[in-house]
């Protein structure tokens, strides 16, 4: 179930409410269940390195299939480089809807 409402990207204490109403822009309370999605200043820090292995999860396969091809450096660095600014919303969003919910998981918000 849990991982149904991280995949929607829905909210992690009631997994019905959606995180983003639109592509970047993040509520501040879920609009099901009113729970505040940032706890303190800062609390998103550690959604970066999720996006970090995110970013790492999205540039592997392209790496692999311009080194299958040989492809010079640049075009290495040029490929790699658009398929993460492609992806970069999505990582995004799914980097903080993780922390969301492990954070959710280790110290679940009070009602």
């Amino acid at each position: 179930m849990r991982v149904k409402a991280l995949l929607r990207l829905r909210c992690p204490h009631c997994l019905e409410g959606e995180i983003f109403p639109r592509l970047l822009t993040m509520h501040e309370n879920c609009p099901v269940c009113g729970i505040q999605y940032e706890r303190e200043e800062g609390y998103f820090m550690m959604s970066i390195f999720i996006g970090y292995v995110l970013g790492g999860a999205a540039a592997l396969p392209t790496i692999l299939l311009l080194l299958w091809l040989q492809a010079g450096l640049w075009v290495h660095i040029v490929v790699v480089s658009l398929v993460l600014l492609l992806c970069s919303p999505f990582i995004f969003r799914y980097a903080r809807a993780i922390w969301l919910h492990i954070d959710e998981l280790i110290d679940p918000h009070s009602p």
